[in-house]
């Protein structure tokens, strides 16, 4: 599937999140969840379990690198 500029630099962009996301959740898991302590009660719950579980929160951080790269990796360059 042939994805246009801008879907591409969407779709990068969106990849780069996860890796940066995922890396910050790593180094710091309690304060990053709680970063995103926002929204309605089940995001409000989701990111205290988070808080309070840092190795589960460890693991979800990495499962989200692993996706942004995963995604990263498959970005084909332009045709030269």
């Amino acid at each position: 599937m042939t994805m246009n500029p801008t879907t591409r630099r969407i779709v990068e962009g969106f990849a780069l999140f996860l890796i940066g996301d995922g890396i910050m959740g790593l180094l710091k898991p309690r304060r990053h969840s709680l970063l995103w302590d926002c929204g309605p009660e089940p995001v409000h719950e989701f990111t205290e379990m988070l808080a309070e579980n840092r190795n589960l929160a460890r693991g979800i951080y990495l499962a989200e690198i692993a996706i942004g790269l995963l995604i990263a990796s498959k970005q084909t360059p332009e045709p030269s």
